[in-house]
C-alpha cells in the first residue's frame, strides 16, 4: 500500500528529474535551442563540485578559531562565496566560450541544464530515487540509523525538498541570463553581481536554516526565486539588444 510518505517520494522525484526535462524540451522545440547546451550545463555544474573538498578544508580552519554562530555565518559566507566563484566561474566558459552564437534563449537552456540537470537530476534526484528503492525494497543493505532517520521523519519533508529544487532551477536560470547579458552586452561588471548574487543566495539559506529552521530557508529561498524570475522576465525584454554571432555549440 503507498502511503503519504511514499506518494510525497513519488512526486518529489518526479519533479526533481522529469521537471528539468520537461522545461529543455519547451525551450528546444519552441526555441531550437541544442540539447547540447542542456548536457554541458549538467557537465559543467558537475565540474564545479571540485569546491568539495575546498569547502571542506576552509570549513576545518574556521572550527579551529570560531564557535557557535560567528562559525556558521562566517562557514556560510565562505561556502556562498566559492559557490558563486566555481558556479560563474564554469557558467563564464560555457557562455563566454562555447555557445556561439549567444542568445537569450540559449541561456535559458544552460540554466536549466546546470540548475535542472545538473543539480536536481544528477545530484539531488537520483540519489533520492536510490535512496527510495533502497529504503522500500532492501532496506537491510543501508545503516540501520540511516533506515530510522527516513522511517521517523516526517511525511511532507520529501515535498519540501522537491519545492528547494523548483525554486533553486528558477534561481539557477536567471543566473543563466545574467551571464549571458554580460557577455552579449559586454557589460562584464554583470558577472562580479551575480557571483555575489550567488553568494548571496546560498549564504542566507544557510543561515536561515541554522538560526530558525528549514521553513524559514524555504522561504527565504522563495524570495529569491521570484527575484530570479523578475530578472528572466525583464532581461527577455532586452533580448534583441545583446544578439551575436559567432561559431561553437548551437
Amino acid at each position: 500500500m503507498v502511503g503519504l510518505k511514499d506518494l510525497a517520494y513519488i512526486i518529489s522525484i518526479f519533479l526533481e528529474i522529469a521537471l528539468p526535462l520537461i522545461l529543455a524540451v519547451i525551450i528546444w522545440k519552441k526555441f531550437k535551442a541544442s540539447w547540447a547546451i542542456f548536457f554541458l550545463g549538467m557537465l559543467l555544474f558537475l565540474a564545479s563540485l571540485i569546491r568539495i573538498p575546498l569547502n571542506t578544508f576552509l570549513g576545518g580552519l574556521l572550527q579551529s578559531s570560531f564557535r557557535g554562530e560567528s562559525f556558521y555565518i562566517l562557514y556560510g559566507a565562505m561556502a556562498g562565496l566559492t559557490a558563486g566563484i566555481f558556479e560563474e566561474g564554469v557558467r563564464c566558459i560555457a557562455i563566454g566560450a562555447v555557445i556561439k552564437p549567444r542568445d537569450y534563449y540559449r541561456g535559458i537552456m544552460y540554466g536549466i541544464g546546470h540548475g535542472g540537470g545538473g543539480e536536481s537530476m544528477v545530484f539531488v534526484g537520483f540519489s533520492t530515487l536510490a535512496n527510495f528503492i533502497i529504503f522500500k525494497f532492501f532496506p537491510n543493505i543501508m545503516p540501520a540509523n540511516a533506515v530510522s532517520q527516513i522511517a521517523q521523519m516526517a511525511w511532507y519533508l520529501p515535498l519540501i525538498g522537491a519545492l528547494e529544487r523548483v525554486l533553486a532551477i528558477a534561481i539557477q536560470i536567471a543566473f543563466s541570463v545574467l551571464i549571458m547579458y554580460a557577455f552579449m552586452s559586454r557589460k562584464y561588471y554583470v558577472i562580479f553581481v551575480t557571483i555575489i548574487f550567488h553568494a548571496m543566495v546560498d549564504m542566507v539559506a544557510f543561515y536561515l536554516n541554522y538560526k530558525f529552521g528549514f521553513w524559514f530557508a524555504e522561504a527565504g529561498a522563495a524570495v529569491f526565486a521570484i527575484a530570479g524570475i523578475i530578472v528572466i522576465v525583464k532581461l527577455k525584454s532586452l533580448k534583441s539588444e545583446y544578439n551575436d554571432g559567432g561559431v561553437g555549440i548551437k
